[in-house]
């Protein structure tokens, strides 16, 4: 069974158009394939920035970055 797909709609400069044409006629991959894969591995790193973001933070002493500056008050201090 496959994950579902979301539509995403978008506009891309013309250098994105034309890197999609190209690697689209060299591989003969559907271009919005080539485009799901170029996204999902950005997503992935992303991901994996976010997790060793919140490491930092931890290792540091502060308080997950949703919390924000608010997280790094004392708790007599915060609303």
């Amino acid at each position: 069974m496959s994950i579902p797909l979301q539509d995403h709609r978008t506009k891309i400069t013309p250098e994105t158009e034309a890197v999609l044409e190209a690697v689209n006629k060299a591989t003969g991959r559907d271009m919005s394939a080539i485009t799901r894969d170029v996204l999902h591995s950005w997503a992935v790193k992303e991901i994996h920035a976010s997790n060793v973001l919140q490491k930092i933070l931890a290792r540091e002493g502060l308080k997950v970055a949703s919390a924000g500056t608010e997280g790094n008050k004392p708790e007599s201090d915060r609303q």
